[in-house]
């Protein structure tokens, strides 16, 4: 594998639909209040600072069907807040991850034992930069519905960057 090129997950925008972002904004603000403290921290700042309705004080007093409309949005145009979202939907989806992670191991792909939200939030590598991996979320989300087989196509975008550079 060459040098490889690390896009922020703002990016991601670009491989999803509209149904399947509200699908991933829904379980990033489910899961927020039961994440790890440190994500919860993290996540939790860049709400605060980036979502603001009129007529609510905090991002926490915002009723939830209007905190996913604007985090949606929001999650198109905001780096910062895309990556709070993707690590949020991922600490939710570990075991969709870790299954990818350990049938990719059985294949011999080199993904990392661990692979925290900490060295995942700096982004992803395109799937075609990581063709075994890339194929091996195909098959598996195959034999899967939606949104289950979208969570293996981005459960292989998470673990990208965590691929050893030989």
């Amino acid at each position: 594998m060459t040098e490889k090129n690390v896009l922020p997950w703002v990016e991601v925008n670009e491989m999803m639909n509209d149904e399947y972002r509200q699908v991933v904004v829904a379980d990033a603000l489910s899961h927020y209040p039961k994440a790890s403290p440190e994500l919860n921290k993290f996540a939790l700042d860049v709400l605060k600072k980036t979502i603001q309705v009129n007529g609510f004080r905090s991002f926490q007093s915002i009723p939830p069907q209007m905190a996913k409309i604007q985090v949606a949005k929001e999650f198109k145009v905001n780096d910062l807040l895309a990556t709070a979202v993707i690590c949020l939907w991922a600490e939710k989806q570990h075991e969709i991850i870790e299954s990818l992670a350990r049938a990719a191991r059985e294949a011999n792909i080199p993904v990392k034992e661990t692979w925290s939200w900490q060295e995942a939030r700096d982004g992803f590598v395109q799937g075609e930069d990581t063709p075994e991996l890339d194929q091996l979320a195909s098959s598996l989300s195959a034999q899967k519905t939606k949104p289950e087989s979208d969570h293996y196509i981005l459960a292989a975008l998470w673990l990208s960057n965590s691929l050893s550079v030989e």
